[in-house]
């Protein structure tokens, strides 16, 4: 995570994206929500769980309760943010790098990423699935999420640069398809790589109530979203 440019301390409020997820209604926590549910249910009932990216620690704080988790994350600031809101006895927050983690024989039974990767060039993102791939339990699962740039990701990224006070311009500097992101786990010494799209249409049913927003989603991946689905997501063995 130390191989980035942007400068993510500075260019994100800390809280930003929880602030957002809490406000329990529109397209924006729609997105959050159903991705986040998304990436719980591949976890089955693991014991122990590394989020690496977690931001301001919504996922863990939210979607792994009776679950113990440690999230990782390079800004100082979200992980006091996370720690203030959502640290527990079973939920903790951490800028520790992955090395100390392995030094100290840390596994875990899941590791997570979600919308981590594309912020980090291609050579550090094989790094760090590389480094993650380590701390997973001999039977452990790496879950990975990532915009798929074969889908409407670029219309909406677009839209979101254009909006939203937080841009994506200088921050997606790796732009993942299918094939590319079976290539980097590969080269990360994965297994069993499984890859699939998530996340179609349905967030933006959100403007007419949660509600419609969950119905079109669970359509959508009763028919796994036909392939085109605006997120690319990845589950691997070590």
């Amino acid at each position: 995570m130390e191989d980035t440019v942007y400068d993510y301390e500075k260019g994100i409020p800390a809280g930003f994206y929880d602030k957002v997820y809490r406000q329990g209604a529109g397209v924006r926590f729609s997105w959050h929500d159903l991705k986040f549910r998304t990436v719980a249910a591949h976890l089955g009932t693991p014991q122990r769980v590394l989020d690496i990216g977690c931001g301001p620690g919504t996922f863990i704080g939210n979607y792994l309760t009776g679950v113990e988790a440690l999230g990782l994350d390079i800004s100082a600031a979200q992980i006091d943010y996370a720690t203030r809101t959502y640290g527990s006895a079973t939920h903790r927050f951490s800028t520790r790098p992955l090395a100390s983690l392995s030094e100290t024989g840390e596994r875990f039974d899941v590791v997570t990423m979600v919308e981590l990767i594309e912020h980090l060039a291609p050579d550090a993102a094989i790094r760090l699935l590389s480094d993650a791939r380590a701390l997973l339990a001999p039977n452990g699962i790496l879950v990975v999420t990532t915009p798929n740039y074969r889908s409407l990701w670029p219309l909406i990224e677009l839209g979101v640069n254009a909006l939203s006070p937080v841009s994506y311009l200088e921050q997606h500097i790796n732009k993942y398809r299918r094939s590319l992101l079976g290539e980097h786990l590969s080269a990360a010494g994965y297994r069993d790589v499984s890859i699939r799209t998530a996340l179609g249409l349905a967030p933006f049913a959100a403007v007419f109530g949660r509600g419609t927003a969950d119905a079109l989603h669970a359509l959508e991946a009763g028919a796994k979203h036909f392939g085109m689905g605006n997120l690319l997501l990845a589950t691997a063995r070590p």
